[in-house]
């Protein structure tokens, strides 16, 4: 094994690497480490490669800082060139240290999808998905089926957490915005406690307005996690293929 040279620094391994990150963007440390070895026949140490890469996506991308930063002139676009798209937002207050506004939720939802599903059956599911960055807000989704049995998505937001207050916020503009007075409704929805609890304040999905029911696939999840047994694990699964 040939030790790193000491001339062989973050800034020159970032340099190597910007066309592949550009073209690639799941570019990873083992490819650093294997190229400077190609190009140079040095060994580079894990953490050295490590900020290398993370210097190399700041200069392509930016900063974490700088994309949030960027959010709102991003929507600004999204919305000159939409201009139905319904847009809305909150912070939590102005940061003393910064002086700066720190991002609460935002909200969005494309109003050709709003129109569409007026078409579509009673039935909206949700759902929230990490977004791995370095401040770890969730995305939350809702969407509709159409008669094609086709995906519509209706509205999204990205909050801090998934927490009752963000789901209680999501599902307050999923009304206003998507449902506008619609009765009948039908909310599928994994068992998270914050969303519960939301749900169960909220008239749209309580009867007499609505319903809600849970998503089978996260049931026979929680099922199979609990309940150790391959014959129970195989019956649940069918049960759920024929409720479909």
């Amino acid at each position: 094994m040939s030790l790193a040279h000491g001339n062989i620094n973050r800034a020159y391994i970032a340099s190597l690497h910007l066309g592949h990150v550009k073209c690639n963007p799941s570019y990873g440390i083992k490819h650093v480490i294997q190229n400077v070895k190609d190009q140079t026949g040095y060994d580079v140490p894990y953490q050295k490669a490590w900020y290398s890469l993370k210097m190399t996506r700041e200069i392509v991308y930016g900063t974490w800082e700088s994309s949030v930063q960027k959010l709102p002139a991003y929507l600004g676009a999204i919305q000159k060139y939409n201009p139905e798209l319904l847009l809305n937002g909150n912070t939590k207050g102005l940061q003393a240290s910064t002086g700066k506004y720190v991002m609460g939720y935002v909200f969005w939802a494309f109003k050709p999808c709003i129109d569409g599903f007026q078409f579509c059956p009673n039935v909206i599911s949700v759902d929230g998905t990490h977004l791995y960055t370095k401040y770890k807000y969730k995305l939350l989704i809702a969407a509709a089926m159409d008669g094609n049995q086709q995906v519509l998505p209706l509205a999204f937001a990205v909050v801090d957490e998934e927490t009752y207050p963000s789901w209680k916020w999501f599902l307050q503009q999923l009304s206003r915005h998507v449902i506008r007075g619609r009765r009948g409704m039908c909310l599928i929805s994994d068992r998270h406690g914050g969303l519960i609890k939301a749900v169960r304040e909220g008239p749209d999905f309580v009867s007499p307005h609505g319903v809600h029911r849970y998503c089978l696939r996260h049931v026979c999840s929680n099922f199979n996690s609990t309940i150790k047994n391959v014959v129970l694990k195989d019956f649940c699964g069918k049960l759920a293929q024929n409720i479909k």
